[in-house]
């Protein structure tokens, strides 16, 4: 939880920039102890001792002064020298936390310090690659530690039952647990219902490893303070789900899941037990069960127990095999779209990668360059945000990724067609890296309801070798097709921009990521070129994403637009990396 914020190599520079700064004492005496304080929040203790000290008595007074907190990290790449080690010694009363990258450093670290009631400051520890003996070790003395908040423990031999690790560290007085077993599918978890008055004063449990929803059962009775729960490998009981001994979490508030094979019946009697005050619930399912689809279901179960829901976001995936089939739960999925979604601002989104179909609801935010960024700019629009009959917010997204998508995927989006049919996808975003002509036509053959498209590495600039029907249905959707916004990403060709002014004359915003300063000036004239060349006259919006963008671009894009006489009556605006061209 506490990990060193620093990340660069600090000690080698800060002595030179700590003696400059000193050249200029009326600089340095108007530092506050405090200030000095926050700026040593972002080092590493031991940065901080050799970098400070020994340039003047004032930093050597605030060095011992009881005030000062110091995080150690200690990595492989640490050395622990005679230095060190006396460092160490002298500071046991400023240590906060510590953080340990490897059983192996934490072995050499204790064959010289125990981590008992001298580091009586200690507020955090952080063990990577632990295994169990010597966690079990280690927990024997953390007992004596008063002010111990915090503890993160990645165990990379699980040996021991779990059960027993898990009532050793619900005795002491933490307030944030987290444990990882990764790469350990059969875990030894045997932990009874807590006893009267066995509570621990966890608020804060992250558990990364897998466990029976029974087993999560007990081990939450342990703990009725809780007020966020994150748990990312629940499995399926072998016995009944023992709901009814479960205890109310008053304070959660935030819950975050992963469930495999677990019915939803048995997920929402759970809930019941945990829900009444949650403001978010975040939760992935891997199951059978398509009752998880039922948005009517949902919109019931949320209206009536979880009335204080801010944030809801779930995602369920299907396979896209032989035994793939289109039921009833598929034919409810456009219910999620419906004003009760819409009002709360919890957007519907599909997503196909490779042989895996998923279904997601997340809360609305902006995610690409697109008309609604520019909301963000033209206050006018702005206003239109909350109101959702606006048809730049009720938007419904579909994602294809993958490395590939050819004709030999065509089985694939056949299977999921009535889908896109009935869930009237409005904006497709495709990233593949590679994508044949006939895919895309294909898709957007099928997605009649398309105002916005999101494209990486557009095919539509390729040639064009297509079959009679092929034509057909190429020509059919230019006519009648409503996309008005494009975004492209990862262009490298200037005809994969030219292609998109002549296929689509109706377009009202196009936008372009990912531009390098030296191109821009250049890629905005070649755009308001195409504009022209295509005798697009009505009112348009262009966006430009370049990052490394000098301070006085828009000066300069102004000057080169009036001397080429490409716009009238246009305004340019740039919001951090973004530029906007505009005009009526």
């Amino acid at each position: 939880m506490n990990r060193v914020k620093r990340q660069l190599n600090f000690c080698q520079s800060c002595k030179i920039k700590s003696q400059r700064l000193f050249e200029k004492k009326s600089c340095i005496e108007n530092f506050s102890n405090e200030i000095f304080y926050e700026i040593f929040d972002y080092l590493d203790g031991y940065d901080i001792y050799k970098s400070f000290s020994n340039l003047n008595i004032r930093l050597e007074n605030l060095l011992i002064n009881s005030s000062l907190s110091m995080k150690i990290e200690i990595s492989s790449i640490t050395i622990l020298d005679f230095h060190y080690k006396q460092f160490l010694k002298s500071n046991k009363h400023h240590i906060i936390s510590f953080d340990f990258d490897s059983q192996l450093i934490l072995d050499k670290f204790m064959n010289f310090f125990i981590i008992d009631s001298l580091f009586s400051r200690l507020e955090s520890l952080v063990f990577y690659s632990i295994s169990t003996y010597k966690l079990l070790l280690v927990l024997f003395y953390l007992k004596s530690l008063p002010y111990l908040s915090s503890l993160s423990i990645c165990i990379n031999n699980c040996s021991h039952d779990l059960g027993d690790i898990y009532q050793i560290i619900f005795y002491l007085s933490l307030k944030y647990f987290r444990v990882a077993v990764p790469r350990h599918p059969q875990l030894c978890i045997t932990i009874p219902i807590t006893a009267q008055n066995q509570f621990s004063s966890i608020e804060y449990l992250l558990i990364y490893h897998r466990c029976t929803f029974n087993q999560l059962i007990n081990i939450i009775s342990y703990t009725p303070r809780l007020s966020h729960l994150h748990c990312f490998n629940i499995i399926e009981s072998n016995y009944d789900m023992k709901s009814e001994l479960m205890i109310k979490l008053n304070n959660l508030t935030h819950l975050t899941m992963t469930l495999y094979n677990l019915e939803f019946d048995e997920f929402e009697e759970f809930l019941l037990k945990l829900c009444s005050q949650l403001q978010l619930l975040n939760v992935k399912i891997e199951s059978i069960d398509e009752n998880y689809l039922n948005a009517d279901r949902w919109e019931r179960f949320i209206s009536k127990n979880m009335t204080s829901l801010i944030k809801f976001i779930f995602r369920y995936s299907d396979t896209i095999d032989d035994e793939f089939e289109i039921n009833f739960y598929h034919s409810l999925i456009n219910r999620f779209t419906s004003s009760f979604w819409i009002d709360r601002k919890w957007i519907f989104k599909l997503l196909t990668k490779d042989d895996e179909l998923i279904y997601s609801i997340s809360p609305y935010q902006e995610t690409w360059i697109d008309f609604q960024e520019y909301l963000n700019v033209n206050q006018n629009l702005k206003n239109n945000i909350n109101d959702s009959s606006n048809p730049y917010f009720s938007l419904v997204e579909i994602s294809v990724v993958g490395t590939f998508l050819t004709e030999n995927d065509e089985s694939l989006i056949n299977k999921i067609n009535p889908i896109l049919i009935m869930t009237q996808i409005t904006y497709l975003n495709i990233e593949c890296n590679q994508m044949t002509v006939i895919m895309l036509i294909k898709i957007l053959h099928t997605l009649t309801n398309l105002n916005s498209i999101r494209l990486s590495n557009s095919p539509l600039c390729k040639k064009m070798d297509l079959n009679i029907r092929d034509i057909i249905i190429f020509n059919a959707f230019l006519k009648f097709n409503k996309i008005s916004k494009i975004t492209l990403q990862n262009v490298t060709k200037q005809d994969q921009i030219e292609c998109i002014f002549k296929y689509f004359p109706r377009i009202k915003f196009f936008g372009l990521e990912r531009v390098r300063d030296t191109n821009l000036k250049s890629i905005i004239r070649y755009i308001l070129w195409n504009i022209e060349d295509n005798y697009i006259s009505h009112s348009m919006t262009i966006c430009v994403f370049c990052d490394d963008a000098k301070f006085n671009k828009v000066e300069k894009l102004y000057r080169m637009i009036d001397s080429k006489n490409l716009l009238k009556n246009y305004t340019i605006h740039r919001q951090y990396d973004r530029f906007y061209i505009q005009w009526k």
